[in-house]
């Protein structure tokens, strides 16, 4: 059996071939018969064939929705078995007549007709008895003929010479790009369905082949709705007018909420974005309670918080959690309603500018949306550039062109992995571990823990509490963090696994999951709430996970490549941001927005779009808020430096949680921050000060030491939003907030802040100086730091004043933390 290259990219179809006999060709396909072609399910089946030398392509659908099996040619008729029980598709003949290629023979057998009939029915018949019987079984009649004896009809096919062959077939397998999906992959893997989610929401569709759009979405998550919605709202286009174009059945895009969990059916997990928080992302929150009129509650358990709570989920009427995806869900249904059109598994491959301004849509299927006046496109880096390759836009210059492509990789995505562990007895809570955070490093054999205790959705009852403690959240640019999982992804281009104890596999993973948090618990915590006999106590009697919910969002994830984005060049951000306005085609997206990472920013893009180009203006009260773009590196300091690790963790924040002084920042268990908190103020060269969030590349700086000036090369900024330890240094323009580890010129020597503030040092003098300042966990947004004189090693003392304080101004390239190592870290390596 031959397979061709193209089919080496199909994932969910398994073939195996059975033959009798050792026949050494493949007989010689029939003249002139049809294709024959069959639906096939759209679950992982294994594909098979019995005395069959098939050669087996993989495209994409080119009508319609349904997986389908075509067979091109063929030397014998197809017989093609389809078993639901067993999952698997056979393919074989109806007889075994066929032509021997090396044979110039042809006799005819006395039982021939003299008339031709071509047939290609299609008989079904049930079976019954055993489960291995074929419980759907499709026989296809492709062309068979029967001649008479003598029949001049000789010249349409050869007779069967006495050497024996091998049936042949070219088969194609006609599948959407993306068709697998967690949900009903997860019914064909696993054998309990109590731990499969319930279907995605769907929507009525429409099926024109040629739709007539005034407005085109493509892409059904949150930016493209919003715009969609806004524009209808505003009178600005009939919502009849509105087509939405989406590769996958599912509406959302990295918004993905898994539904049906627990014994009520009610728990949820979010396997993509998962909460709004009104500080940073007051366009979101607004969207969600002011204009559409959800309802959302605390993100933390509100019950153990000491302040007003800060971050949010949605909700349903009593409070339990729905899953963030009811934004995009909730948006949808009101562009239907307002009798938008609606066509899922439809892929955008390429669009053609028309001379009069409007744009011709391509998609896989064969679909063509012909002169739509404004385009949407609501997709992330990867699959924009794949439309872009193949489109046909007439730039004015190569220029232009060039300018697009560079604007298009200015940005970057990163690999993010979520574990959630289902537990029929929530142990945690049995510990006082309701809200906070945990970690311990990890790497290709031993699972690494990042979690929090809050972020899982439980629920409780008479008999106790159960549901998912969230054991894993982490990303990074190479996927390192990820490297345990990845081998538990079971479909590359689908993002979710259900991993479960039905299996030896399965249950040996749990296994570990949950020894690693037993040994977190029992033996790693810091400064724990509870005591060693009391965790002890609880898990003797704690079962082990029963099943998991693995999100890898990877390059390899369908519609997305990776889990969200990051700039690399700060100079192509106004580019990259309207790259094709000017044609009409309006890209919406968080990828290339000015909050990466949240889908506010594929928000405040759209409100961008909508006032500039539609002349509909933000529905807010508030000022649309003003982010500082940040580049992010794809090497292992990313504003940090590798301190080796160790097996500390960040412990349990507010709330009672397993708290520690190990560890911190907001990336992995060994990233460390060197870093201060946003309303740090720097002094220019000029005396003033300005907050470090507010400072530019290229201003000019007093970095403390006389007669020198220094320029800002770079500016720093570190997303964290959590719990961290960082120390609190008391000075004459308050208090300055940084990482312990930060090198400060302190007593004319340079040393960390930790340092700075335990032990105290004589001057030249003779006179005793202490830093006056203390550590503490405090919740953290974003750090910053400058790069100072980074184009001129050594030309100046690398520095800047921060609060009054000399701080190290080494950024984090390399080059210059080598030259002048002033972290331990650093002088380590050195």
């Amino acid at each position: 059996m031959k397979f061709s290259s193209l089919f080496s990219v199909l994932p969910t179809l398994v073939l195996t071939m059975f033959q009798n006999g050792n026949a050494s060709q493949s007989c010689s396909f029939m003249s002139g018969a049809p294709v024959v072609e069959q639906d096939i399910p759209a679950f992982k089946h294994n594909l098979k064939f019995l005395n069959v030398d098939a050669t087996v392509y993989r495209h994409v659908l080119s009508s319609g929705n349904q997986p389908k099996i075509k067979v091109l040619r063929y030397s014998s008729s197809p017989l093609i078995s389809i078993d639901t029980n067993s999952k698997e598709i056979l393919v074989s003949t109806v007889d075994s007549d066929c032509i021997d290629p090396s044979s110039t023979t042809r006799n005819y057998a006395s039982n021939k007709l003299n008339t031709i009939t071509t047939a290609a029915a299609m008989a079904l018949t049930f079976g019954h008895g055993s489960s291995s019987a074929l419980s759907a079984c499709a026989v296809l009649l492709g062309t068979t003929f029967f001649f008479n004896k003598g029949s001049s009809s000789s010249n349409l096919f050869a007779e069967a010479a006495e050497t024996s062959c091998t049936p042949a077939m070219e088969i194609v397998i006609e599948a959407p790009p993306y068709y697998l999906g967690s949900v009903t992959e997860c019914l064909a893997e696993v054998e309990n369905p109590d731990h499969c989610p319930t279907e995605f929401p769907t929507f009525p569709t429409c099926t024109d082949h040629n739709p007539s759009c005034q407005l085109a979405v493509v892409g059904a998550g949150t930016g493209g709705l919003y715009t969609a919605l806004r524009l209808v709202d505003e009178n600005k286009v009939d919502g009849k007018d509105v087509c939405i174009f989406e590769a996958t059945e599912r509406v959302g895009g990295r918004l993905y909420s898994l539904r049906g969990f627990g014994p009520s059916n009610k728990i949820t997990v979010d396997a993509g974005g998962y909460r709004t928080w009104p500080e940073y992302t007051p366009t979101t929150h607004a969207l969600i309670e002011d204009y559409l009129g959800m309802k959302t509650g605390c993100y933390e358990d509100e019950s153990f918080l000491e302040e007003p709570c800060r971050r949010f989920n949605i909700v349903d009427d009593d409070g339990s959690k729905i899953g963030f995806a009811s934004l995009p869900e909730e948006m949808m249904s009101r562009l239907i309603n307002a009798g938008a059109c609606f066509f899922s598994r439809h892929e955008l491959t390429s669009l053609e500018h028309n001379d009069d301004g409007s744009n011709t849509l391509f998609f896989a299927n064969g679909v063509v949306a012909l002169d739509v006046p404004q385009v949407i496109l609501n997709v992330p880096q990867r699959p924009l550039l794949k439309i872009i390759r193949k489109s046909n836009i007439p730039f004015d210059n190569t220029n232009e062109e060039r300018e697009l492509y560079n604007a298009a990789h200015s940005v970057q995505t990163e690999i993010v992995t979520k574990l959630y562990l289902y537990y029929d007895d929530a142990w945690w809570h049995k510990l006082g571990l309701f809200n906070g955070d945990f970690e311990i490093p990890g790497d290709a054999q031993n699972m690494l823990l990042q979690g929090r205790y809050h972020d899982g959705h439980t629920e409780c009852d008479g008999n106790g509490c159960h549901g998912f403690l969230l054991a894993v959240y982490t990303h990074d640019f190479g996927g390192n963090k990820a490297q345990f999982f990845r081998r538990y992804q079971r479909d590359r281009p689908e993002p979710v696994t259900i991993i479960s104890n039905t299996d030896t596999e399965g249950a040996s993973f749990l296994k570990h999951a949950h020894d690693r948090l037993k040994q977190y618990h029992l033996y790693d915590v810091v400064n724990a709430s509870y005591t060693g006999f009391q965790a002890q106590q609880v898990f003797n009697t704690a079962d082990e996970p029963s099943f998991a919910v693995l999100a890898t969002w990877n390059i390899g994830t369908f519609g997305a490549g990776g889990g969200w984005h990051h700039w690399t060049d700060l100079d192509q951000v106004e580019k990259a941001t309207k790259p094709l306005n000017d044609y009409n085609i309006h890209v919406v997206n968080e990828a290339f927005s000015k909050l990466q990472g949240w889908a506010e920013g594929t928000l405040l893009l759209a409100d961008e779009v909508l006032e500039d180009y539609f002349s509909v203006t933000r529905p807010w009260d508030f000022d649309a808020p003003d982010f500082v773009q940040r580049v992010a590196q794809t090497s292992s300091q990313e504003c940090t430096e590798e301190t080796g690790g160790g097996s500390g963790g960040t412990g349990g924040g507010s709330g009672g949680g397993g708290g520690g002084s190990g560890g911190g920042g907001g990336g992995g268990g060994d990233d460390d921050i060197l870093c201060f908190t946003h309303d740090a103020m720097v002094e220019m060269i000029d005396g003033s000060f300005k907050k470090i969030s507010d400072v530019k590349k290229g201003d000019m700086v007093h970095t403390g030491f006389p007669g020198e000036r220094g320029l800002v090369t770079d500016v720093l900024v570190h997303e964290v939003f959590k719990e961290v330890e960082v120390g609190i240094l008391s000075t004459p323009f308050g208090d300055l907030v940084g990482t312990l580890d930060h090198p400060i010129y302190f007593n004319d020597q340079w040393m960390e802040i930790i340092d700075a503030m335990k032990h105290g040092f004589e001057n030249k003098g003779g006179k005793s100086m202490k830093l006056e300042g203390r550590v503490a966990t405090k919740e953290v947004d974003m750090f910053y730091n400058l790069e100072v004189d980074g184009n001129a090693p050594g030309s100046s003392s690398h520095s800047y004043v921060v609060n009054g304080i000399i701080a190290s101004g080494l950024g984090d390239g390399a080059h210059l933390n080598s030259m002048f190592a002033r972290q331990r870290a650093w002088k380590s390596v050195n």
